[in-house]
């Protein structure tokens, strides 16, 4: 093959700009094929998983065993391949309008699509070879990563060794760092061989099983070539979305920065915001892409540009016509369902360990802060000391908030009244020690309720019954709630106390989770859909977001169906649902769609993002 290649970076640019129309077609029919059939089908696949592993739903302690069974790993490997193969369609429609472009001068998209359709079956089974073969690669490197992070990095709290950077963890991270780096240039060059395997199979015919092979022998000798020329398409690509990017953040801070706290004004300069952003974005990402896809056209030799163009199978149209009106009922019904939200003006605010962005967390000091914001729940995390009391904290040790090697349970309240807990965040709070679960339940009875975090470290007694007595003592029984990441604690709770609510925490989860057998659920901003706020509405359970910091995170939530907001800012949130009621349908739906574009409006830097 030869090395000298007849387009270089800027001409595939060049063309890739000239075929901007056809490719931005192009890329709008992919995204319609995604959302009628890819889209559901690997919905399908996950929900296929989950019955099978016997359970209606799996969290976040679950998750990581389901995919290392079997089961597990084949629906990984299934849901991987399905996605791979998303992405290698788009690539693939954007190669035949450039090879049509090639053959006849003709710009035309629909070329793209004819070409392609017949070829998703072999494009999937591509897509999962590829998965294959990479995980042959990236698995070791990876084992031997993984087993450097538990030997090395969980002597301590993972959130001390995050904050503080200790001289073990600079270690661990060089070493875990250099293994990724070996990693990743075995799998560049593998990668590299690997180009123009695509394009030998929509477009020459060569089977999935043997386009890599005979891939690596068109690329040998050109890989050095082919991974220059990426370097170049790369530096280019990253000054055009540099370009994009700085637009967009200066347009962010002219339009957006001034109106936060005016949830109305935010509404009108989100919309703006979002139009040129939408257009900006799909016009430079559809001609960066279009330009590999030349590039990787032309490394092939333009594979097919000699043959007759196959007969349009009879399928292929009626299946796209098929696919463009389910599509359009889908956006139809998505729009209708958006519009037809309920807000829920009289959502609960709920104070993220205390009011945790204006003083140090789980601290008296928090606590009363929270509670002179008005907040509905006072949230905290509590854990057992080595003298069988119930104290307020977090972290499993007092690494990052004292420097204090001392671990809760080696712990005994008389060590605690020895550690400062709150001069991390100033001065003024070098009086904070750790709290004890009745001091807080005492603090709070009559003026909030309170949710009550059980956190477990592998070195819990009677945690659940010495919550539960102490409750009780307090008074506060009808004032409380219990949540815990695990779910056979929350089912111990539930038996303990069958009359309280008790939910499970969950920052991930796959499956139907709201079939769990809990009161509630409160769940990471990123895991929360519409179908979930719907199914546990139908089922009259609350659900709680964590942990939402921003006026527009916040109103984004509302509009999904969160019944309460677990946030670092209590007042903030009190402050958005009362703007929000003010708030036409179209304005909270343009505030939904910016939440969605990821417009982030948090200023502050808080803690960790953790429950």
């Amino acid at each position: 093959m030869d090395s000298s290649k007849s387009i270089g970076v800027y001409e595939a640019y060049g063309l890739a700009w000239r075929l901007k129309w056809p490719f931005l077609l192009s890329n709008l029919m992919f995204n319609v094929m995604v959302t009628a059939f890819v889209a559901p089908l690997m919905a399908l696949v996950v929900r296929m998983a989950i019955s099978l592993s016997g359970n209606p739903a799996l969290s976040d302690f679950d998750i990581a065993f389901f995919l290392l069974s079997p089961v597990g790993f084949g629906a990984f490997l299934l849901v991987i391949s399905l996605v791979i193969a998303l992405s290698v369609m788009n690539s693939a429609f954007m190669m035949a309008v450039a090879l049509h472009d090639r053959k006849t001068g003709e710009h035309r998209f629909q070329e793209g699509l004819l070409l392609v359709l017949p070829h998703l079956p072999k494009i999937a089974i591509f897509g999962a070879l590829l998965v294959l073969r990479v995980l042959v690669i990236t698995l070791p490197f990876l084992i031997a990563a993984a087993l450097i992070y538990k030997f090395r990095l969980t002597e301590f709290d993972i959130n001390y060794y995050l904050s503080e950077h200790p001289p073990e963890f600079m270690v661990s991270v060089a070493v875990i760092g250099a293994i990724l780096a070996v990693m990743a240039l075995i799998l560049l060059r593998r990668l590299l061989g690997w180009a123009v395997a695509l394009p030998m199979v929509i477009f020459d015919g060569v089977k999935p099983r043997d386009s890599f092979e005979q891939s690596e022998l068109r690329m040998e000798g050109n890989r050095r070539l082919l991974f220059v020329r990426l370097i170049g398409w790369a530096i280019s690509a990253s000054i055009g979305l540099a370009i994009a990017f700085a637009i967009v953040n200066w347009m962010a801070e002219w339009l957006i920065g001034g109106a936060a706290q005016d949830l109305g004004m935010l509404a009108r300069m989100l919309l703006i915001f979002g139009l040129v952003w939408s257009a900006l974005n799909l016009l430079i990402t559809t001609i960066i892409n279009g330009a590999l896809c030349i590039m990787l056209m032309d490394e092939a030799d333009w594979p097919g540009k000699a043959a007759t163009p196959a007969e349009t199978p009879g399928w292929v149209m009626p299946a796209l016509i098929g696919a463009i009106v389910i599509t359009g009922g889908v956006m139809l019904g998505a729009v209708m369902n958006l519009n037809g939200l309920k807000t829920l003006q009289d959502a609960e605010v709920i104070a993220h360990r205390g009011a945790a962005g204006a003083r140090p967390e789980n601290t008296m000091a928090s606590i009363e802060k929270a509670l002179e914001d008005k907040t509905d729940w006072v949230e905290i995390d509590v854990q057992e000391t080595a003298d069988g009391e119930v104290v307020v904290i977090h972290d499993s040790d007092f690494m990052k908030i004292s420097g204090v090697d001392l671990k809760i349970w080696d712990a005994t309240m008389a060590d605690l009244e020895d550690i400062d807990i709150g001069s991390w965040y100033g001065p003024d709070y070098a009086d904070q020690r750790t709290p004890t679960l009745l001091e807080v339940l005492e603090t709070a009875k009559g003026r909030s309720k309170v949710l009550i975090e059980l956190k477990y470290y592998g070195h819990d007694v009677m945690l659940e019954q010495r919550v539960s007595d102490i409750v009780v003592a307090a008074g506060m029984a009808d004032s409380v709630k219990i949540m815990s990441l695990k779910y056979d604690a929350v089912q111990k709770m539930k038996a303990l106390r069958p009359e309280w609510d008790s939910g499970l925490l969950a920052s991930a989860s796959v499956g139907r989770v709201w079939e769990l057998d809990t009161d509630f659920l409160a769940v990471n901003k990123a895991m929360l859909t519409p179908r979930l706020a719907r199914e546990m509405k139908e089922r009259d359970k609350d659900l709680y977001v964590w942990t939402v910091n921003d006026p527009l995170s916040m109103s984004h939530v509302l509009s999904l169906g969160a019944t309460g907001l677990i946030t670092d800012e209590p007042a903030m949130a009190r402050d958005v649902i009362r703007q929000r009621a003010a708030l036409s349908n179209t304005e909270r739906l343009i505030l939904t769609l910016g939440s969605l574009m990821g417009v982030d409006m948090e200023q502050k830097v808080y803690r960790d993002d953790s429950p």
